[in-house]
């Protein structure tokens, strides 16, 4: 049987795929520009080898099928009488509300419009999205077909849903404690504070189940392409990890704008919430579907295996960061952390403005029945030192990167609540010491961004360096456009730019 691959109403290529919908070979090519990076030879679209193109888009359509393992499929297909994953995608022409991208039968060329079919224009019925998400809501052979949920990858129940005009992804938590809605909020907060680009997640309770819900990132001009595909075609370490310097490169070679700065915040963020799976396909760029350039890294999404997920009370007390596992680019968070030059990022992220995440985490557990009080408390005590000790190994690295020097730190909170630690700033047992291979500006640059309302006193007690130095430095630091004074000397503040 003969396919055609299509980008809104743009024919890509055309294929063969035998009874089995294995693609055999490549027909026609129509505009190989616009094929998948996922199909990409060498970080470029290339049609010299058509065995890799075939097998590289048969994974790319592979990716939009719903697991096997998926809550409640075995049960949908049956009552639609349809009788495997690849049938449902068919059914709606592979369409997705992640890119633009769909099939169809060749007779059909030409006859279908994306305008009357697409996903982000278009309501569609949500029957089979519910019936995924709950075991109540049966199907029957009536029931439509085309909708997004056909092609939704990942084992975790979900569900997409429009909602005054806008697509919207619902996620359920699992276990007793469904905790990773939770956590995608908990992500959503931090990343808002830290101003990191991230998808707004909400928390819906229906029946005292939990879901997580956020807008869609992508919409008809702009497609999501994930991390996996950009890199498909490079050197994996030791066969299972990413090479970060080698997908820079590629960024670098694909004029991705601020990747590596925006991967690195990311990396930081991950450390924070302890998340143990940011996987190739949990972080993706994006890239206008129309002129084909890249807007830079997608906002944060999917976080919710994070927050010491299914572990009791004492087992989190017992798990450290040298044993917390990580994704894509290390086994471990603290390897993960060391190995990549996340000090790049240090002066870009204003710690002060997590000062309310802790009582704000606090807040939003309390009224929540499915976890123990016992853990709310453990969890909240957790993000306070995860939030130290982020901080504590960013000064480290940063300062290491000046050379060896004379620099230590003890801002250890004790379990207390991050609004409630004592500011290293004003704690003559807590002043740093700093190398004098650290330039002075870089000191009271670091000092800022600990605390950016810190008087020209505070700045000298916290670096060691005279009034005189420390106005010097804030010059530099301001002329440069580092930062920016905000309100009066008495009551305002440095922005840290």
């Amino acid at each position: 049987m003969e396919v055609v691959l299509y980008k809104k109403n743009l024919p890509i290529l055309k294929y063969e795929e035998d009874d089995r919908y294995y693609i055999t070979s490549i027909k026609e090519i129509y505009n190989i520009s616009h094929i998948p990076p996922h199909c990409f030879l060498n970080g470029r679209a290339d049609v010299s080898n058509e065995y890799a193109i075939c097998q590289r888009l048969e994974e790319f359509l592979d990716r939009r099928l719903i697991p096997y393992q998926r809550k409640n499929l075995n049960e949908a297909l049956k009552e639609l009488n349809i009788n495997s994953p690849v049938e449902l995608a068919k059914k709606s022409f592979y369409l997705s509300l992640s890119d633009q991208y769909w099939v169809c039968p060749a007779q059909l060329q030409g006859k279908i419009k994306w305008e009357d079919i697409n996903f982000f224009t278009n309501e569609y019925d949500d029957a089979l999205g519910l019936r995924l998400v709950d075991s109540l809501k049966r199907l029957n052979k009536n029931s439509s077909s085309m909708s997004p949920d056909n092609t939704t990858d990942g084992e975790l129940s979900k569900r997409w849903l429009r909602k005054d005009g806008l697509n919207y992804l619902e996620k359920a938590g699992t276990g007793s404690e469904q905790q990773e809605p939770l956590n995608e909020v908990l992500a959503y907060q931090i990343c808002h504070r830290l101003k990191i680009s991230a998808v707004p997640y909400e928390l819906e309770i229906r029946n005292e189940n939990y879901f997580s819900r956020c807008p869609d990132i992508a919409n008809e001009n702009t497609e999501m392409i994930p991390l996996d595909s950009i890199y498909q075609d490079l050197h994996l370490i030791d066969g299972k990890k990413y090479d970060f310097k080698l997908l820079c490169r590629r960024c670098e070679d694909l004029k991705i704008p601020h990747a590596e700065d925006d991967l690195l915040k990311i990396i930081v963020l991950d450390f924070i919430i302890a998340n143990v799976d940011r996987h190739s396909y949990n972080i993706a760029f994006l890239r206008d579907s129309n002129t084909l350039e890249f807007k830079g890294v997608s906002p944060v999404y999917d976080s919710g295996k994070s927050m010491f997920l299914n572990l009791l009370p004492f087992e989190m007390d017992m798990t450290s960061s040298y044993r917390i596992g990580a994704k894509p680019f290390e086994e471990t968070q603290m390897l993960q952390f060391k190995n990549l030059p996340v000090e790049k990022v240090f002066g870009l992220l204003d710690f002060s403005a997590l000062s309310d995440i802790c009582q704000w985490y606090t807040n939003f557990l309390k009224p929540l029945k499915r976890i123990s009080e016992e853990k709310k408390a453990k969890l909240v005590e957790k993000l306070s030192e995860r939030i130290v000790e982020t901080q504590s190994l960013l000064k480290q690295k940063l300062l290491s990167s000046y050379g060896e020097g004379n620099y230590s730190i003890n801002n250890s909170c004790n379990g207390l609540m991050i609004s409630d630690c004592p500011s290293p700033t004003y704690e003559a047992s807590q002043k740093t010491k700093f190398s004098t291979k650290v330039p002075s500006d870089e000191q009271v640059f670091l000092a800022l961004c600990q605390n950016s309302r810190q008087t020209k006193e505070q700045l000298g007690l916290s670096t060691g360096l005279s009034r005189a130095t420390v106005t010097r430095a804030l010059q530099k630091l301001e002329v440069s456009g580092r930062i920016c004074r905000i309100g009066a000397n008495k009551n305002g503040y440095w922005k840290i730019m």
